[in-house]
């Protein structure tokens, strides 16, 4: 299985997602913080497969968090998490080969995601709800 970092600012979405991962077989790592993130990757603590992160989040985006931490030598593969539908296409088309799990998700859903995104094949937009 994966070794996966999940970021989220909410605590209860938080523990909800580690705990299917690691239902799943994963090894897990939970911040609620872009800035522990950073600091996660620099103490390399565990080689990371695969970073779950929420795209809105102070005091910087998912996006500004998976260029910081690609300069902090992640190498993984990267699913975003998000909770504006206004914005889910727009998002999904700047991702390019990036993935994209809307919120609300359910826990398969967050399950193909996961398996999609550590295949690196086809991206997958998947559409929560």
């Amino acid at each position: 299985m994966a070794n996966i970092l999940v970021i989220d600012d909410e605590a209860v979405l938080l523990e909800l997602i580690c705990n299917v991962l690691r239902l799943d077989g994963h090894e897990v790592a939970a911040v609620s913080s872009p800035l522990a993130a950073l600091e996660y990757q620099v103490s390399g603590q565990m080689p990371l497969d695969l970073v779950l992160t929420d795209i809105n989040m102070k005091p910087m985006s998912g996006f500004e968090l998976i260029l910081r931490l690609g300069k902090a030598g992640f190498t993984g593969e990267v699913l975003f998490t998000s909770g504006y539908p206004a914005m889910h296409s727009a998002i999904a088309a700047s991702l390019g080969s990036r993935n994209l799990l809307e919120k609300p998700f359910t826990a398969e859903q967050l399950r193909v995601a996961v398996r999609g995104a550590l295949a690196n094949g086809k991206p997958v937009t998947m559409h929560g709800r």
